[in-house]
């Protein structure tokens, strides 16, 4: 982003804060009803689950932006600010917060309990999804929820959060709270399961946000910087086909474009798509990882056996 850009945002954040007003304005809560503003899928979806439909969350990021790239406007600052609680990830996903004026009170880092769980980056990445520019999160991996265990661990936090804020609520959080860990245990056992069938195997990854997903289901493998929708260089493609072998399996983030995915198959190469789900979706984030699991299964029964 542009500095004059960076000094617009800071500057409106500094003016609503300098007003004493902690509130948007009235078209954006007319009806003074309390809200919930989350920065990913994963924690509206948890939250959701937690909460049921006593409250608006809100994610901010559109659905065509990936959460961990967008940057605020000062109308989405006006929001947080708003908010009776902002959930946050951790682990440097915000990395715009420093940029904003948002009180502490009402900020709660989801994956503080996880902390020492918190994989380190090897060394600072700076990249950019889409239209967001380029940025770097930081000295940790982000994508903690991809450790099916961090996840139950940050539902957790979201549900003390809640009770805490809203005690009259805390009977009906802790009841779906335990519905909720119930579910997550059973995701993750399966990708444990699933994991168990890919032991020995070459495995790919399009991009470095599968680190937590390593470490848990003991997949290792090598990162690229592979988009879905952006056709790799001919020196990509050679360097990929130098690294590959008979039982390399390459996890995408999202569908790959058919052009790409016919040249997979040219040079003999399995794929599936493993989504975090990290953006705003048709779909709820716990349907999406089940059909996950449903194509690694499918993968490993029908194209690696």
């Amino acid at each position: 982003m542009r500095a004059s850009a960076v000094c617009t945002l800071i500057l409106g954040a500094m003016i609503v804060a300098a007003c004493g007003n902690d509130k948007p304005s009235g078209i954006q809560r007319e009806d003074n009803m309390p809200y919930i503003v989350a920065v990913n899928n994963p924690l509206l979806y948890f939250t959701r689950r937690l909460i049921g439909n006593e409250f608006e969350i809100r994610l901010l990021a559109p659905a065509d932006a990936d959460p961990a790239s967008w940057r605020p406007t000062v109308e989405d600052v006006l929001q947080l600010q708003g908010a009776d609680l902002v959930l946050l990830n951790g682990a440097g996903y915000s990395y715009w917060l420093d940029e904003v004026s948002i009180s502490s009170s009402k900020l709660v880092v989801t994956g503080e309990a996880a902390k020492k769980h918190w994989i380190p980056q090897e060394e600072q990445v700076t990249h950019s999804h889409g239209p967001g520019g380029e940025h770097a999160h930081g000295n940790y991996a982000f994508t903690t929820w991809m450790d099916l265990s961090l996840a139950r661990l940050q539902a957790g936090s979201i549900a003390a959060a809640l009770q805490q804020r809203w005690p009259a609520h805390k009977e009906s959080v802790n009841k779906n709270l335990q519905q909720l860990d119930s579910e997550l245990d059973a995701l993750d056992r399966a990708y444990r399961e699933q994991a168990k069938q890919l032991a020995g195997r070459d495995i790919i990854y399009s991009h470095p946000v599968y680190q937590y997903f390593k470490h848990r289901y003991r997949l290792p493998g090598q990162s690229l910087h592979w988009e879905p929708n952006a056709m790799p260089s001919d020196e990509q493609w050679q360097k990929l086909s130098r690294s590959i072998g008979e039982s390399s399996l390459f996890i995408w983030e999202g569908e790959p474009n058919p052009v790409i995915a016919t040249r997979m198959a040219a040079l003999g190469l399995a794929f599936v798509v493993v989504d975090p789900a990290a953006n705003r979706s048709e779909k709820d984030w716990l349907s999406v990882q089940r059909e996950n699991l449903e194509r690694l299964s499918i993968v490993v029964t029908e194209v690696l056996d």
